[in-house]
């Protein structure tokens, strides 16, 4: 789909879209979630709020730069 953005901007907007996939973020949150999920991480109502915060913030910044990208959730990666 066509953005309406020039073509670097666009080639810039993908490129931080492909570096938010390639990092450790989503690998660090699921051995956190394993942690919980086996006893080994102490889960506390602040540590669950935390964790919440970090999926809101990595879930908005993918939807803006899909949103800049011109794309539809479903279309990516």
């Amino acid at each position: 789909r066509r953005s309406g953005l020039p073509m670097a901007d666009r080639k810039a907007l993908a490129r931080v879209l492909a570096l938010l996939g390639r990092s450790r973020v989503p690998n660090n949150l699921n051995q956190l979630a394993h942690a919980a999920n086996i006893g080994t991480l102490p889960v506390t109502p602040e540590t669950v709020d935390e964790l919440r915060e970090a999926l809101r913030f990595v879930r908005e910044l993918r939807g803006l730069l899909l949103d800049a990208l011109g794309l539809l959730a479903e279309d990516a990666p």
